[in-house]
């Protein structure tokens, strides 16, 4: 296979950057998943739509929002797209969390039948799950809201926090669905909250440096960014991004299957709060492991890892419960700190510790090895090569021993 000059890797930037674009979802998927969602949007707010009067706003929210979508592991498995259906005049003393999820679903269930699809819309807990299944599989769940900003203070002021430090986040609050919530069926009662858009503007904020500059590179080539808040971060990828895609891939992998894996939203929060605007993927990930698994290490014996842009939520909630999900949380860590850095330890870029490339899927790499000038048998013997280097640097010490966790 002749590889094109400007595609081939030379560094183990290049590497990381292409194992991205490898396990990254592939544009025409991406492309689809916004289109489907933009399409529910357009048939919530039609003239005859029974919330029309109610101006519904449809929004992406975790990992369509944060640009950090990544490939299932497993060939069944599907690409999860979420998204916030918020009513702007929806009022919780006109209407019930009951009532809205009902009247929601009689516009998403017609929506499925007008475009024949072949699973009814399933009426879960908070949301209403979709099934495409096409070329690529995706489950879309819809869940309905209406805004928040009064539940909002209220709870962040009960909790103890101090409402100035998020007060720029009170006006993307929104007030969401649960059967489970005592106020479920009662008009008027306390919704439980919920901040997608607050959050992204808060992730955001962390890459503000890096996105600026991109920003600037953009406009100067005629397509204007108004600020770092429009950005389109399924056109454009950051350092971070491009970390925390390689992160879930790792968590991926070690859990496949496990319901109690280490959940996105938390790694994709301790990696935000570590950030510091590296340049490089490979930067950011020397910077962000070591202060990741510190910030595990350093909680107390009740976990609380509050969400940034809505204190009052833990993130960590269920681990008091289920304390198989910190145990999995701090393995994941370790080893994921362990394996990343071994591979930017070595002294070669084309030399791939086992573990690594275990970790990313020998499929992966397999993919990748070309742009390496890599055969076959030369994977086999860069990874022979990269385990004796790893073996000699763990045995060393001093400045690598923080790299190999429980010694």
């Amino acid at each position: 296979m002749n590889v094109p000059k400007d595609r081939q890797i030379t560094s183990k930037e290049g590497t990381l950057r292409a194992i991205v674009r490898e396990i990254s979802i592939p544009r025409t998927y991406d492309e689809k998943a916004r289109g489907r969602y933009r399409s529910i949007g357009e048939w919530l707010d039609r003239p005859d739509s029974k919330v029309h009067h109610l101006k519904p706003k449809i929004s992406a929210q975790g990992s369509f929002a944060l640009g950090t979508v990544i490939r299932p592991v497993g060939d069944g498995d599907a690409y999860d797209v979420d998204v916030v259906c918020e009513l702007e005049k929806g009022d919780q003393t006109r209407m019930s969390q009951a009532e809205l999820k009902s009247l929601v679903g009689l516009e998403i269930k017609a929506y499925a039948t007008r475009h024949q699809m072949k699973q009814a819309p399933q009426d879960c807990r908070r949301c209403w799950t979709m099934e495409y299944a096409e070329e690529a599989d995706f489950h879309m769940d819809i869940l309905p809201s209406i805004p928040g900003t009064g539940g909002y203070v209220a709870s962040v002021v009960a909790a103890g926090y101090d409402l100035d430090g998020v007060r720029s986040y009170t006006s993307t609050a929104i007030g969401i669905t649960d059967k489970k919530h005592d106020g479920y069926h009662v008009r008027g009662a306390t919704w439980l909250v919920s901040n997608p858009k607050g959050y992204l503007r808060w992730f955001r904020g962390r890459q503000r440096q890096v996105l600026e500059e991109k920003r600037a590179q953009m406009n100067a080539a005629g397509r204007v960014i108004a600020s770092v808040e429009d950005f389109p971060n399924h056109e454009v990828q950051t350092p971070l991004q491009d970390a925390i895609k390689l992160l879930k891939r790792h968590r991926d992998v070690m859990f496949d299957g496990d319901e109690h894996k280490p959940i996105s939203i938390i790694i994709s929060t301790l990696a935000a709060q570590a950030y510091n605007g590296e340049t490089t993927i490979s930067e950011t990930l020397r910077n962000i492991l070591p202060k990741m698994q510190r910030a595990i290490e350093d909680l107390g014996p009740v976990a609380v890892i509050p969400n940034p842009s809505y204190p009052a939520e833990n993130f960590a909630d269920k681990w008091e419960d289920k304390p198989v999900k910190r145990r999995n949380f701090e393995r994941w860590i370790g080893r994921a700190r362990q394996d990343f850095l071994a591979y930017l330890a070595g002294s070669r870029f084309d030399a791939i510790p086992p573990a690594f490339r275990d970790s990313m899927t020998a499929e992966t790499i397999r993919k990748v090895a070309p742009l390496m000038s890599l055969t076959t048998a030369a994977v086999a013997a860069s990874a022979a090569v990269a385990a004796e280097e790893a073996a000699a640097v763990k045995a060393s010490g001093t400045t690598t021993k923080p790299w190999f966790p429980g010694e």
